[in-house]
């Protein structure tokens, strides 16, 4: 979402969503409760954002490929990326179509152990599943950690990166293509104009990977 760039009180408007989100409200055993439901007996509200097709991501590496179809620049030698300083070092980029999966895997990134994100603590206390999520990849990461330096010792370059696709987060799924929901405990109104966050941005898992 954004704000309206004219519009004064502040008013949020779609930016790549293709409508406004959606928000229905559940009990605790998940049943459907009516728009005017008070709050004591809202469990759940259930927020649906489904985006505009067609969005492409600017020109990257990232997303270059090779004629069979595989990413061209995925994991390099490490004396090939000693050569390479910026993005122009890399001579081949591509781009792909912007889905509800990349913004899935930005939620996703909040509860990363390597990224610190800072409002963690605040959306943990409402977004399903976050802290549980959080833990899960905290103990992935010490293990990854742990074998790593076992190999090379205590280095900071070339972690292992984590894929977060592999790691399931209990409140939000990808619906279809273009569509995903966020399930957040309690009634809480604020939580669209997160929305509208860099917080909340698409990643595309390509460009955590490539970067990693």
């Amino acid at each position: 979402l954004q704000y309206h760039y004219l519009k004064r009180p502040y008013e949020l408007v779609p930016l790549t969503a293709a409508a406004m989100p959606t928000v229905r409200y559940l009990d605790a055993e998940g049943r459907p409760l009516p728009d005017d439901a008070p709050a004591a007996a809202i469990a759940f509200s259930e927020y649906e954002i489904r985006i505009r097709p067609g969005i492409r991501y600017a020109p990257h590496p990232a997303f270059a490929v090779d004629a069979a179809g595989k990413p061209r620049y995925l994991d390099l030698p490490r004396e090939e990326i000693d050569k390479r300083f910026a993005l122009s070092d890399f001579a081949e980029t591509g781009t792909r179509e912007l889905v509800a999966e990349d913004y899935v895997y930005q939620i996703k990134r909040l509860a990363h152990p390597r990224l610190v994100s800072p409002i963690f603590g605040h959306m943990s206390q409402y977004i399903v599943g976050l802290k549980e999520l959080s833990a899960a990849l905290d103990a992935e990461n010490g293990r990854l950690l742990e074998a790593h330096r076992a190999r090379y010792g205590p280095v900071d370059r070339g972690l292992p990166w984590i894929d977060l696709r592999r790691f399931p987060l209990a409140g939000v799924e990808v619906v279809d293509r273009y569509t995903y929901r966020v399930r957040i405990n309690g009634r809480y109104p604020q939580f669209k104009y997160w929305l509208a966050m860099p917080f909340f941005a698409p990643m595309p898992v390509e460009a955590e990977r490539f970067h990693a």
